[in-house]
């Protein structure tokens, strides 16, 4: 049994009525649907739907059901709730409460170029997001037996911002699924994203919340800075390697205050032992600083900034939506020929593994699986180079493209010295100290910049020709 390849609205999941497509990724679908009652009654909500090859996995069935409903104890209002969980024809699908806003992805991205926010409006948004980390971390069963809840895979895109302000943090339990299905040390590749993992994670070791908390620290350091502390190959996650320790925020952004970038510091510890213990211990920290340094920072403020930077995105969307719905509402409509969720094998002519390519929306709940709707960044991979330089990032890839289209791995290592000079990619900031760059297609030239902390600096052009190494020399 099975969805049908290429789903379209109108089709049906029970009492929920596909609107709108707004996220695929390697895992799953996230459609808009409509949830129908008796006597008139709807609500447009979140539908998660499986992709096929796993939702035809006996094993991966149980386990999805096993962490979704763990999930779902998990009631706080920095926590997307989840409705309902589903099996209709052989579909596992999830339905979750509609987030009528963006991620915090589009919030710090809302072009091309990332665009940091302010101390204080960073704060708020990753403190309201450790509350609701918070809250899962500490769910107990009904013997108040601790449940162990833990998200690996705490990122922007799963961070999400209503229209009110209020912050929500989404998808729990697939990535901890997947993982128990015994994908990681079948293929030697780490779910999640790289760049906000931390390193036990990234090792392959047990993790608990405080792994939660190391990602949630990348998440403030990008938010304030505009950069991620550490960028590098994906699948290419070596166990026994270690990883640099972080550049300090204020080498990038000057603005940020020092005892802001202690907590962002403290979170980011190598060692669990020495990051905050809880999430709830984060948040307090980030609430005191907000108190001594910005006074009140409402959701009324978080509002305003997401108006004004993804406004009009959010307009579109609901202009979408509404159009989706409009159709159903007609009297005497009915779903278009063949819109049903189908049972039996694939189409004629198209093999069962046959996938469209990945669709993108912009509003709503925008999370699709472990790669959906998102720049495709090269994640962490913390290697050393034969000179003993040890190479801690790789640049975040501007254009979106699905996953499945990856680069070729042919980097260009760009080495600095001293190692903490600034370094910027097209005056886009990536990091501190060496970098890892994908290399250019024929044609296309990158200026590379460096600059030390005395502010000398110096600008290099790479090419598709360019050297597997370069060295820049500052002092």
């Amino acid at each position: 049994m099975r969805i049908s390849e290429d789903p379209a609205p109108g089709q049906r999941l029970g009492r929920y009525e596909l609107l709108r497509l707004i996220g695929e990724g390697g895992m799953a679908q996230v459609w808009a649907a409509r949830m129908e009652g008796s006597r008139g009654f709807h609500k447009v909500v979140a539908l998660k739907t499986l992709i096929p090859a796993l939702a035809r996995d006996p094993q991966f069935q149980r386990m999805f059901l096993d962490e979704a409903n763990l999930a779902a104890k998990i009631h706080h209002r920095n926590v997307v709730e989840i409705l309902d969980l589903g099996d209709t024809d052989g579909v596992l699908f999830l339905v979750m409460e509609w987030i009528d806003g963006q991620t915090m992805q589009r919030l710090l991205r809302p072009g091309l170029r990332p665009m940091p926010i302010s101390p204080a409006m960073a704060a708020r948004v990753v403190a309201d997001a450790a509350h609701g980390l918070h809250a899962a971390h500490e769910l107990h069963d009904e013997r108040a037996v601790p449940l162990g809840i833990v998200h690996r895979d705490v990122c922007p895109q799963n961070i999400l911002i209503d229209r009110d302000g209020t912050v929500k943090v989404a998808d729990f339990g697939i990535v901890k699924a997947f993982e128990r299905l015994g994908d990681t040390t079948q293929t030697g590749e780490i779910k999640g994203k790289g760049e906000y993992m931390s390193p036990e994670q990234a090792q392959g070791y047990q993790v608990d919340r405080r792994s939660d908390i190391f990602s949630l620290g990348v998440v403030l350091f990008e938010a304030v800075t505009g950069a991620l502390p550490f960028q590098v190959l994906h699948d290419l996650v070596l166990p026994q390697t270690g990883s640099s320790e972080p550049p300090r925020p204020t080498l990038i952004a000057p603005q940020c205050p020092r005892d802001l970038e202690e907590i962002i510091l403290k979170a980011l510890a190598r060692d669990p032992d020495q990051r905050f213990q809880t999430a709830g211990e984060m948040a307090s920290a980030l609430e005191d600083f907000l108190m001594r340094r910005s006074g009140v920072i409402t959701t009324a403020h978080v509002a305003e900034l997401l108006m004004a930077r993804c406004g009009d995105k959010l307009e579109e969307e609901r202009q979408r939506i509404a159009d989706a719905i409009v159709p159903q509402q007609r009297p005497g409509w009915r779903p278009k020929p063949g819109a049903t969720l189908s049972v039996g094998p694939p189409s004629e002519g198209r093999s069962r593994n046959a996938r469209t390519a990945p669709r993108r929306g912009i509003g709503g709940l925008m999370r699709a699986g472990s790669d959906a709707l998102r720049p495709v960044a090269l994640p962490w991979l913390v290697a050393s180079v034969s000179t003993g330089v040890a190479v801690a990032s790789l640049m975040f890839v501007a254009l979106s493209r699905p996953r499945d289209q990856r680069p070729i791995v042919d980097p260009i290592a760009v080495q600095t010295q001293p190692s903490a000079a600034v370094v910027k990619l097209n005056g886009v900031v990536l990091g501190v100290g060496s970098q890892v760059i994908a290399r250019p297609k024929p044609g296309v030239s990158l200026v590379v910049e460096a600059r030390s902390s005395d502010g000398v600096s110096q600008t290099v052009e790479i090419t598709s020709e360019s050297p597997a190494r370069i060295q820049i020399n500052l002092d």
